[in-house]
């Protein structure tokens, strides 16, 4: 059976032998020479364990490794993607076995949105590959020079929620600004879910709240650079991303603003240190909650008591229960 599993740190001695193996075999279709030490220039690569747009992964066929992929949000043709193919192999004895197309529908499954794929037209086995996997997708095909193309194309999530919520607890006069924020429910090994607690007594009256971690998205960042930023600052944790669960459009009339909330579901790989800002410990007396699910919606329904709280509740509770499914069905 055909995983994935997320390089981590420790995994970058394994990573750097394994992208040079597959950087001896591109020479077949690149000119790039050795250096002194005799190893393939790549200047990307301490970027995967710093960039949090950036991934790699390792594919295993049960438990043998079988090839890897890494990925990266940036564009061959001055597009906006959300994820480049930057580079992806099955090691030869594992050809032929439709191995690689399983890995690469799955790579798509685990992350919808803009995508683009760039091949070697003398590549004969990668762009059969390519053009095979994404046709479905009706791709948009640009030749960059007589021997690269790329496609671009857009890999589209159904099942994710797409929730449009009204504000019934103040009156609306108008709406001066929207705000794009990145939330996530946290899972880890056990099965646990984490929130935050946030204690307010401020224009919103005063109110103890349950919420999932996250914050506003920060100019130029794109969702995933921002969730794990705001999970590591709120949580303290380091994360891989499972999946979009999917957007929850809201209003908080009281300060004419229009959220819209990106979801994510998260698993959690190691706890660290929190990195609050001083309104977060001073003003809202922010604190993590570990919970089952049957737990958190306890709280949440607890936490209807006041108006914000309702109105989290309702934004919060359709996702809780997709994440619960989600987890339930695909997570392994």
């Amino acid at each position: 059976m055909i995983r994935l599993h997320t390089v981590q740190e420790k995994d970058r001695g394994l990573l750097w032998n394994i992208n040079q193996k597959y950087l001896y075999e591109m020479t077949n279709f690149y000119d790039d020479p050795m250096d002194q030490n005799g190893n393939y220039q790549y200047g990307h690569f301490d970027d995967y364990f710093s960039d949090p747009s950036r991934v790699a992964y390792f594919i295993l066929n049960d438990d043998v490794l079988i090839g890897f992929a890494m990925l990266c949000p940036y564009s061959n043709i001055d597009q906006n993607p959300d994820y480049t193919m930057a580079e992806f192999t099955i090691f030869p004895a594992y050809r032929r076995k439709h191995m690689a197309l399983d890995a690469v529908r799955m790579l798509l499954d685990k992350h919808p949105g803009k995508w683009e794929i760039k091949y070697n037209e003398k590549n004969v086995g990668a762009k059969k590959l390519w053009n095979a996997v994404v046709a479905p997708y009706e791709p948009k095909v640009h030749h960059l020079n007589e021997e690269e193309t790329v496609l671009a194309f857009t890999v589209r999530n159904e099942t994710e929620l797409n929730i449009e919520l009204q504000d019934t607890e103040w009156p609306f006069e108008y709406t001066d600004h929207d705000r794009i924020i990145a939330r996530a429910i946290c899972f880890d090994d056990e099965g646990f879910l984490y929130f935050v607690r946030a204690e307010r007594d401020d224009d919103f009256g005063e109110a103890t709240l349950i919420e999932t971690s996250g914050g506003g998205v920060e100019e130029g960042e794109n969702l995933l650079s921002a969730i794990k930023r705001e999970l590591k600052e709120e949580l303290g944790v380091e994360v891989d991303v499972v999946c979009k669960i999917g957007v929850i459009s809201d209003y908080y009339n009281l300060i004419h603003r229009h959220n819209l909330n990106n979801y994510f579901l998260c698993r959690i790989e190691s706890f660290g240190d929190k990195n609050l800002t001083k309104d977060e410990v001073e003003d809202f007396h922010l604190s993590t909650l570990k919970m089952t699910y049957g737990e958190a919606v306890d709280e949440y329904e607890k936490r209807r008591e006041t108006k914000l709280g309702r109105l989290i509740a309702n934004r919060e509770l359709p996702v809780l229960r997709k994440a619960r499914e989600i987890i339930s069905k695909e997570v392994k």
